[in-house]
C-alpha cells in the first residue's frame, strides 16, 4: 500500500512540474499588456535619429606630412538610423574647412557628392524583429584621387576636415480621434473619450510629433492639437532642391537661411470626408489640410478643427500626420600636418 501511495505521489509531482513549465512558457510568451511577445504593437520604432555621420578610421589619418609626401583620402560613412527610406540622390555631402589647393585638389572635388547606395532605414517587421540599416560611403576627393599637402610648412599645423551632409527627410506620425453619435452627452460606457489626451506614435526622425489632444467644440465638430518639436542637433530647412543643379538644398548664405530655416511642410489627414481646417495651414480640404509652418525655438503647436458627418456612429478614427523637410548635419576630423625636415 505504501508503495502504491509513493508512486501516486511521484506521478502527481510529475504532473505539477509539467503544468508549471507550460504556465511559465505561456507567461514568457506574453507581454504585460497581454500581447504575444515579438508581435508589433506600435507602428514605429521611434527615436530622434536620422543619419549617423562619421569619418572612417584613418580616412583621413590623424597625422600626415607636408611637401607632397603623404597622399591620402577621406571617407564619410552614413547610416540611416531613422525610419524614412532615403534615396542616395536626396543626400548631398560637401567637404569644407580648408583651402582645396593646399591639399592639391579643386573645389569641385569637394562638392555635391552622393553616397554609393540608397540609405535604407532602421525598421521592424510585422513580428517586431528590428532590421538594422547598412552603412554607405562617400569618398573624397574621388575613387582614384588623393589629398596631398604640397607645400612646406614652418611647423606642424592643424587643419579641420568637416563633412556637411544635407538630405531630405520625413516624419510620419499616427494618433486617433474619438467620434460619437452624441458628442455632447457622452455615455458612461462609450467606446472612447472625446475630450482627452491621446497616444501619438512618431517615426524615428530629428523632428517628432507629440502631445496629441482632442476636445469637443460642438455637436458636429471636434478639435485636436499636437506639438511638433525639433530634437536633433542639425539645422532644419524648407524642403526643396537647388534650382542650379537640382540637388537637395540647405542654404549657406544668411539671406537664404532666414527665408528657409526652421520651415517644415506638413500634411494632416483624418480620412473624414468633411471640412478640416488647421490654423496656419493655407490648404484646407475634406479630411486633409496641408501647408508650410515655421518652428519657433524648435517648436510649434498645430490646432485643427474637423467637421463631422451629421449621420454617424460611434468609432475611433486614425489621424495621419506627415512632415517633410531638409536637414543639415555635420561631422569634424582634425588633421595634423607635420613638417618634414629634409
Amino acid at each position: 500500500m505504501k508503495r502504491i501511495l509513493t508512486k501516486m505521489k511521484q506521478k502527481r509531482d510529475v504532473v505539477l512540474v509539467v503544468f508549471s513549465v507550460i504556465l511559465l512558457l505561456l507567461i514568457a510568451g506574453c507581454k504585460d499588456d497581454g500581447s504575444i511577445r515579438g508581435a508589433s504593437t506600435t507602428p514605429f520604432l521611434g527615436g530622434t535619429q536620422a543619419l549617423d555621420i562619421g569619418f572612417l578610421e584613418a580616412m583621413p589619418p590623424d597625422e600626415v606630412a607636408d611637401s607632397g609626401t603623404f597622399p591620402f583620402q577621406a571617407m564619410v560613412s552614413l547610416k540611416n538610423s531613422g525610419e524614412y527610406d532615403l534615396k542616395k540622390e536626396n543626400v548631398k555631402v560637401d567637404l569644407i574647412g580648408f583651402l582645396p589647393s593646399d591639399f592639391d585638389v579643386s573645389p569641385s572635388d569637394l562638392k555635391n557628392k552622393n553616397p554609393e547606395d540608397d540609405l535604407t532605414p532602421r525598421v521592424k517587421d510585422s513580428e517586431g524583429t528590428i532590421i538594422e540599416p547598412v552603412e554607405t560611403y562617400v569618398i573624397f576627393p574621388g575613387d582614384t584621387g588623393n589629398f596631398n599637402f604640397k607645400d612646406s610648412l614652418v611647423g606642424n599645423t592643424l587643419f579641420i576636415f568637416r563633412a556637411d551632409v544635407c538630405y531630405k527627410y520625413q516624419t510620419k506620425a499616427v494618433s486617433e480621434i474619438c467620434v460619437l453619435e452624441n458628442m455632447v452627452d457622452v455615455a458612461d460606457d462609450s467606446i472612447c473619450e472625446p475630450s482627452e489626451s491621446k497616444k501619438v506614435f512618431s517615426s524615428g526622425s530629428p523632428i517628432q510629433v507629440n502631445a496629441f489632444r482632442q476636445n469637443v467644440v460642438g455637436k458636429d465638430k471636434v478639435q485636436f492639437s499636437f506639438d511638433i518639436a525639433h530634437s536633433g542637433a542639425g539645422d532644419v530647412f524648407e524642403p526643396g532642391t537647388d534650382v542650379t543643379n537640382s540637388a537637395v538644398y540647405c542654404p549657406k548664405s544668411s539671406s537664404d537661411r532666414r527665408i528657409k530655416e526652421d520651415k517644415v511642410e506638413i500634411k494632416v489627414d483624418t480620412g473624414i470626408n468633411k471640412p478640416l481646417k488647421c490654423v496656419g495651414l493655407p490648404l484646407p480640404g475634406n479630411g486633409v489640410s496641408s501647408g508650410m509652418i515655421k518652428l519657433v525655438n524648435g517648436k510649434r503647436t498645430v490646432t485643427c478643427t474637423q467637421t463631422l458627418p451629421l449621420e454617424r456612429t460611434d468609432y475611433t478614427k486614425s489621424v495621419d500626420i506627415t512632415l517633410d523637410f531638409n536637414y543639415l548635419d555635420s561631422t569634424d576630423r582634425e588633421i595634423l600636418v607635420k613638417h618634414v625636415i629634409s
